[in-house]
């Protein structure tokens, strides 16, 4: 068995290799690549901005297929910056390419601290479980300033620094004093405590009668990456003008295409498009966000909710509104005839779909 001297040694070496590695924002999001597109290729196109030190390009899970978008990571945050810049619309093997920021997670939420610890407690601890601490925020009781809300955001140097103390602190043995807590990924650090402010899809309507997902994806994926495409069924006598919602992986993205002064127009139809409002069931407390109500107890909402799945997405879980035997939740088969669609936002963050 290894002398603590010799473990020691071995975690200064990995703290070392992981704040050797590029600072939080140097990530971009690279999108409309090519089938044939290989890491190499796009690697020494990248490096006409400057040092590249990871390319990671996007494929389906089952088919291993090239998806069409990439994520590339430059040595400093300043290169990420000017990469946009330049790369943006820039043409590569034959296409014109879609470059934009891609904030990788970089921030932990920490549930159940002991209420009567102050930040240094808290950063003490995180800095021996890990490297790259830069801001430990414990959020106080407004009602006691002697006594924090029991969570905190811990903020690192990088994603790798992030994940290195993610997973260590989230093993069983973990405590801080007596308490085992609650790590996760935090929401961006610029999200509004407000269900509304975390959704990241777009509700586009006026839609062509034979819109496909991919139509509606080549639309707006210059913005950033986009996770799912939803298409409910066309309501009857409404096939000709029909809706859909465009899921971002970040929502500054989906922010971003809102903003744009562009117009949004398929097959001669002009699109109104605006932030998907998200059917949120009641707070016990009216600041809480989705990482928050894991503090509090659950209580069922009015309407069931779910993951969705078939046609519409991943999986296929839900429950039904209490008194009802089946779930307002279509994840599996077409919704009925004449029933719309709209998106809500989940505990955990997610967006599911409510009739």
């Amino acid at each position: 068995m290894r002398g603590t001297k010799e473990e020691d040694g071995d975690e200064s070496a990995k703290h070392a290799e992981l704040l050797a590695l590029p600072p939080h924002g140097s990530e971009v999001y690279i999108g409309s690549i090519p089938q044939d597109t290989s890491e190499e290729d796009l690697k020494s196109f990248c490096q006409a901005v400057g040092e590249v030190t990871q390319v990671r390009i996007m494929k389906g899970k089952d088919s291993g297929e090239n998806k069409g978008y990439a994520f590339v990571t430059f040595r400093t945050k300043e290169l990420a910056v000017q990469a946009i810049e330049e790369l943006n619309n820039k043409e590569f093997k034959g296409r014109k390419i879609k470059c934009s920021s891609s904030q990788a997670k970089h921030r932990l939420f920490i549930g159940n601290v002991p209420r009567n610890w102050v930040a240094d407690d808290l950063k003490k601890v995180a800095t021996e479980m890990g490297p790259g601490v830069n801001v430990v925020e414990l959020v106080k009781d407004p009602q006691n300033s002697s006594r924090n809300r029991g969570f905190a955001f811990i903020e690192y140097y990088n994603h790798a620094c992030a994940e290195y103390s993610r997973q260590k602190m989230s093993s069983p043995k973990f405590k801080l004093d007596s308490n085992a807590p609650t790590v996760s990924w935090a929401d961006p650090k610029n999200a509004d405590s407000s269900s509304t402010a975390q959704v990241k899809a777009l509700y586009v309507k006026n839609l062509p009668k034979d819109i496909t997902q991919d139509k509606l994806r080549n639309l707006f994926e210059h913005h950033g990456e986009i996770t799912k495409v939803v298409l409910p069924p066309a309501k009857s006598g409404q096939e000709k003008s029909r809706f859909g919602f465009v899921h971002f992986a970040e929502r500054s993205n989906a922010m971003k295409a809102l903003k744009n002064t562009e117009k949004y127009e398929i097959d001669g139809q002009v699109l109104e498009c605006s932030l998907a409002k998200p059917q949120t069931d009641k707070k016990a407390d009216s600041g809480s966000t989705s990482q928050k109500s894991a503090l509090l107890p659950t209580y069922p909402p009015r309407m069931g909710y779910g993951l969705v799945g078939g046609p519409y997405g991943g999986l296929g879980a839900g429950y039904p509104p209490p008194g009802l035997g089946q779930s307002f939740i279509y994840g599996r088969g077409p919704a009925p005839t004449g029933m719309a669609m709209m998106p809500m936002l989940l505990p955990d963050g997610r967006i599911g779909y409510v009739l």
